[in-house]
């Protein structure tokens, strides 16, 4: 009996402690899940609360989300310092050893998506604020420098209170300071032998808002937001931001004018791509990296973009033997129209259809709101989708540029396709609905997948098209991407590899197009000014499109289109590492 007693105890006591150890295993796993969900809570309120601009846009209710508005400085954002990127730099490398920290086989599988979204992001950002690239980045870059970003934010600004009236006169008064630390950094930039602006581009832009002065269209747009809040003292403000445009707004713009002027004489300027610079080509890798959201060299994104313009080739041949009256009216150049009168009607017929592809969300009304036709001249751009704050409750916004020749243009569908549905406006109305985390939805930058998914998104609605013929269809947008993957290995030739415009020129006549003098010069000087435009979107397309062929060729009869694209939409704004993942478990578990 005291033998089998022993035994008992012996088995109790060894039971106990498997159980002791087994509760604070959970104990464990519970506490690192909490510190990772209040970690990434603190990354939220951390960015949006630091920026005046970024808390006003995506925010309605900040203290709701745990910002103090009276803590946040009314400014434009950091001035371009020496000192500030060293502190920039300090806290990077500060927040990159906080998450560290964290132990991910502990995490849920929703929160190890958002460690490695967030892993990806901090691993670039630390590596892009290394000290050997300061004054790399560009801050007047001809496609969306600080010049094109100041009018296009004040003209879009919403306010909603009489205290929002006052901050906006705070901020146009702050443009002044603010463009002056911009333009101190671009003559440092010059002076370490780093300045890679089209100067005259820059200027001639900038001149055009001098000259329209009082009478522009972005005070215009000002003046008339405050007069619709009817406010008792509206009159009075709406003198006082008079006031600030012209004594701080105009003057900005005249300064940089002159700058750009002073930067030309001294003949500083590199026009010949980042891969001039000493530590060039590794910036670029950087940029790159981040740029198509996947860790490729630049030698494995062109041979991705080298393949897939094969492809596209390819693809249009075949086209072409099947179909050649189609490829008779692309070469034309006069494509049938959709027969849409209106932006309004292309999305509303979009909305109805998009359920057939994507997956259903509660809330899609939208309103559109004509961009002022000043500054839709001056940018040229067509539609964009304005981002929607978290907690708001009005109606997503698309601007529309009100000098688009013909509202029934196939680029025009395509356009309003790519920025509303099931583009950009479908997307984020998606992930705000299905995702739970603020830094997903609000401050994770992962623009290849974001632009990506809005490209495949444009040609998706193709299939929901009437009433023009398919092959034409499909030949169009063949043709569209033969150019891009083009256009991209140009990009990398320039800012990796170093090519001249004749070089640019003869790789782009190798692909069939014809490229010579003012013609090459000008799309050169595009590139070098911009590296990276290009990436984001058509990078990122081909990445999807090469994980639907894969679920095509692995599922057969069983691929669903709206499983797909739900599998595509799951985390949003993430790396490609994870958007396969979520892809490889539809094609594991495609629920048909």
């Amino acid at each position: 009996m005291r033998k089998r007693t022993a035994r008992a105890a012996a088995l109790t006591a060894a039971l106990l402690l498997a159980l002791s150890l087994s509760g604070c295993g959970q104990m464990r796993v519970r506490y690192e899940q909490t510190r990772f969900d209040a970690f990434m809570e603190d990354v939220f309120r951390d960015t949006v609360g630091g920026n005046y601009i970024t808390a006003h846009t995506l925010l309605e209710n900040p203290a709701d989300y745990g910002v103090d508005m009276e803590r946040v400085p009314i400014t434009l954002g950091e001035r371009y310092t020496q000192e500030n990127l060293e502190q920039q730099r300090d806290q990077l490398r500060e927040t990159e050893e906080a998450f560290r920290a964290f132990d991910r086989s502990l995490l849920t599988a929703e929160q190890q998506d958002i460690y490695d979204v967030f892993d990806e992001q901090i691993t670039i950002e630390v590596g892009l604020s290394d000290e050997k690239f300061d004054y790399y980045a560009p801050l007047f870059g001809s496609m969306t420098g600080l010049h094109y970003q100041l009018p296009t934010l004040f003209a879009d600004w919403t306010v909603r209170s009489e205290q929002d009236v006052k901050d906006l006169i705070a901020l146009v008064q702050d443009v002044g300071p603010y463009v002056e630390s911009a333009l101190a950094y671009t003559r440092e930039q010059a002076d370490r032998g780093l300045l890679m602006l089209d100067l005259d581009n820059v200027a001639d832009y900038c001149a055009g808002i001098v000259e329209a002065g009082e009478n522009s269209a972005i005070l215009s747009a000002m003046l008339e937001s405050v007069e619709a809040l009817g406010l008792e003292q509206g009159a009075d403000y709406q003198e006082q931001l008079r006031a600030a445009f012209t004594q701080s707004f105009i003057p900005a713009f005249r300064q940089i004018c002159d700058t750009m002027g002073e930067l030309e004489q001294s003949g500083k300027n590199n026009t010949r791509g980042l891969a001039q610079f000493e530590h060039g080509r590794e910036y670029y890798e950087l940029l790159l990296r981040q740029s198509v959201g996947a860790d490729l060299s630049a030698q494995e994104v062109r041979q991705l973009m080298e393949n897939a313009g094969e492809t596209h080739v390819k693809n249009l041949s075949a086209i072409a033997l099947q179909h050649p009256e189609s490829i008779r009216t692309l070469a034309s150049g006069e494509l049938p129209e959709t027969g849409y009168g209106s932006y309004e009607e292309i999305l509303d017929a979009l909305g109805e259809k998009i359920f057939t592809l994507f997956p259903e969300v509660r809330e899609l009304s939208y309103h559109i709101v004509a961009v002022n036709e000043e500054i839709a001249s001056d940018t040229g751009v067509e539609a964009y989708f304005n981002i929607p704050p978290l907690d708001g409750t009005s109606p997503k916004q698309l601007r529309v540029n009100p000098n688009t020749g013909d509202v029934s243009a196939l680029s025009t569908y395509i356009t309003v396709a790519h920025e509303g549905f099931p583009g950009h406006m479908y997307q984020y109305a998606y992930m705000y609905e299905n995702v739970a985390s603020n830094y997903i939805k609000a401050v994770a930058n992962m623009p290849s997948y974001t632009e990506g998914y809005a490209v495949y998104a444009g040609y998706e609605a193709l299939e929901l098209l009437e009433g023009i013929d398919a092959a034409l269809l499909d030949a169009y947008r063949e043709n569209e991407l033969i150019t891009y993957c083009a256009v991209i290995v140009s990009d990398i030739g320039i800012h990796y590899e170093g090519w001249s415009v004749e070089e640019f020129a003869d790789y782009m006549n190798q692909w069939g197009f014809q490229i010579t003098g003012e013609n090459a010069r000008l799309q050169y000087e595009q590139l070098w000014a911009n590296p990276c435009a290009f990436e984001p979107y058509y990078v990122g397309y081909e990445q999807i499109r090469t994980l639907k062929e894969q679920a095509q060729d692995a599922l057969g009869d069983r691929f669903r289109e709206e499983a797909f694209n739900a599998a595509i939409l799951k985390s949003g704004s993430a790396p490609f590492s994870v958007v396969e993942r979520n892809v490889e478990a539809y094609i594991q578990n495609p629920g048909v």
